[in-house]
């Protein structure tokens, strides 16, 4: 697989990579004074976001499999429950719920899925200002 990457919004100084930062000069954030703390603190957003594609049903619906048996509870608070059937969506909802955003993506070709592309997006929580914006197409080559 090769990475591609492209800027988003344009916006800003191109750094090193496929990253791209805003000039800080554009950027209006305020430090956020907290009640424990004198101390001036930024408070960042960031938001990543993964695009996904089922490439092996069979390997995500028997990984679902698996959670449902191991954890029957947790599934059934998803409406799952015995004998299991279950279409490639819920598969998916089932094994995204057990394992989180962050690791399915670095898991993906574990559980049968493609990572199709990747962004990264960080605003001020202040003002929605943007601070750092990053997005990579994968294709394979």
């Amino acid at each position: 697989m090769s990475a591609l990457s492209r800027s988003v919004s344009g916006a800003g100084a191109s750094l090193p990579g496929p990253a791209h930062a805003v000039d800080p000069a554009r950027v209006t954030c305020r430090p956020a004074r907290t009640p424990a703390s004198t101390t001036a603190r930024l408070a960042v957003t960031v938001i990543e976001t993964h695009q996904l594609v089922i490439e092996d049903p069979g390997l995500l619906m028997h990984r679902a499999w698996q959670i449902a048996r191991s954890d029957p509870e947790a599934a059934a608070e998803l409406g799952y429950g015995e004998p299991y059937i279950m279409d490639e969506k819920q598969a998916f909802t089932l094994v995204l719920a057990d394992c989180g955003g962050t690791e399915l993506g670095e898991r993906a070709e574990q559980l049968g899925l493609r990572v199709v592309s990747a962004a990264t997006l960080a605003t001020c929580t202040d003002s929605d200002s943007l601070v750092y914006e990053d997005e990579r197409i994968f294709e394979e080559g």
